[in-house]
């Protein structure tokens, strides 16, 4: 039986908040933020790291956010985290959270495969990017731990608990030996197919 499957949306608060606007002519609008600069900068760089953390412990779907409820407990506590740094700028900043769970029937047939697929991508082109960085042509050990353990992160994208994700995961990883241009061309073919099946 898969784990309960959740699309979020998570909501934090613009460093842009207008204080007063000015219509000048039909061309130009003057406006006056409500922070100033360094604290729009402030805002900006808390809002930036938060969402990238999000953002890597959630499986991307045509533009929304899916989570089990491991990985839902996890953004929760980042999405905390980010709200009480934000408060600690301004006592009116926040970030929140709304969660709507799928239901099981939902996630079945060809929505089921479809958020396979999406998660197949997802650490297909997260494993290519990493590669992308490697200049040499062999993976160092140190590389090759370093993607050992992203694989390891990467397994708990799989919110539909799918044994053939757990299986792409043990592939790549036996794979590590290949040189990086075979490895790069082996997970590009990869990525061109599912691209190909989610477009379908």
């Amino acid at each position: 039986m898969t784990n309960r499957v959740y699309i979020i949306q998570v909501e934090m608060s613009s460093p842009y908040r207008i204080a007063e606007s000015e219509q000048i002519d039909d061309d130009t609008l003057k406006i006056k933020y409500f922070y100033p600069k360094d604290v729009r900068q402030k805002i900006e760089r808390i809002r930036g790291r938060y969402k990238r953390q999000i953002y890597a412990n959630t499986v991307h779907f045509y533009g929304l956010l899916l989570v089990n409820d491991e990985l839902l407990d996890k953004v929760r506590k980042i999405v905390d985290q980010a709200n009480a740094e934000l408060k600690e700028v301004d006592g009116s900043l926040s970030a929140r959270m709304i969660t709507i769970p799928i239901s099981r029937e939902a996630m079945q047939g060809e929505l089921y495969e479809k958020v396979y697929y999406a998660i197949m991508y997802q650490i297909a082109k997260s494993i290519h990017d990493r590669l992308k960085d490697i200049k040499s042509n062999v993976l160092k050990p140190e590389s090759r731990a370093s993607i050992k353990q992203m694989l390891k992160k990467l397994r708990e994208l799989n919110i539909i608990n799918d044994q053939r994700i757990d299986e792409m995961i043990a592939s790549i990883e036996s794979k590590l030996n290949m040189t990086v241009q075979e490895l790069r061309n082996e997970i590009l073919e990869q990525l061109e197919y599912i691209e190909k099946l989610l477009s379908s």
